[in-house]
């Protein structure tokens, strides 16, 4: 199985941290978080990396290179228009040839043994990762029968679910033509969570695994809050 990456964003809420530095490469007590993600993903054996570049690319490419200095093979794609993350997803298609893969943001901090209990939805074509939440109109959040999912709807103005997704998946490789096939949002841009429910319409079965600990790190604020917790989880 492989990984995927989605690193080409710039970053902006944590300026001027990533002024110079994508936010990929912004320091976790001292590594790289994109360095903690890919060790990982070694714990579950998967060393066949894709990572989506754009902003401030050689700067991840010269510090990562092919991998091999990892124990990974890398390779690289590059976003050149920042057209939302199914585009970035898109990207990837040339390099998954197996049924599933994982994708992961690359500012999301969480607990390792996650990708693992992923690994187990053995009935599942793609699982989400999700953190229960008091705040669910921030996020984008799940509707659950069982443990499968019936709808991912983003931003809700009512309270539906307080399950918020997270940005760490196992896919199926039909997303890409679901990818393929989503009209673009209002700003111009292909939304990863059109192409999801695109696919649980069709009948995908996705499920859901729990995170308690998962963090999406995009502003000040969680930047500070991830020091903490990858101390605590001994990232």
């Amino acid at each position: 199985m492989k990984a995927v990456i989605l690193a080409a964003g710039a970053g902006t809420r944590l300026r001027p941290m990533t002024n110079e530095v994508p936010k990929a490469m912004i320091p976790i007590n001292g590594k790289p978080m994109l360095e903690i993600l890919l060790e990982q993903l070694k714990t579950i054996n998967i060393t066949e990396v894709v990572i989506i570049v754009h902003y401030l690319k050689d700067k991840i490419i010269d510090h990562f290179g092919n991998g091999s200095n990892f124990g990974m093979n890398i390779q690289y794609e590059e976003q050149k228009e920042m057209l939302g993350t199914a585009d970035a997803v898109m990207h990837a298609e040339p390099h998954i040839s197996e049924d599933k893969f994982i994708l992961v943001f690359c500012d999301s901090l969480f607990e390792t043994d996650q990708l693992k209990r992923l690994l187990e939805h053995k009935n599942a074509d793609g699982v989400f990762t999700v953190r229960e939440v008091k705040n669910p109109s921030r996020f984008g959040v799940i509707l659950t029968k069982g443990k499968k999912v019936t709808n991912f709807i983003e931003k809700p103005k009512e309270l539906v679910s307080n399950l918020a997704s997270f940005s760490v998946f196992l896919m199926p490789k039909d997303i890409f033509s679901a990818c393929k096939k989503i009209p673009k949002g209002p700003a111009g841009e292909y939304w990863l969570t059109d192409a999801i429910q695109l696919l649980i319409d069709q009948g995908t079965i996705f499920e859901y695994e729990i995170s308690k600990h998962i963090l999406d790190i995009g502003t000040h604020e969680q930047y500070k809050e991830a020091q903490e917790l990858a101390k605590k989880l001994q990232l």
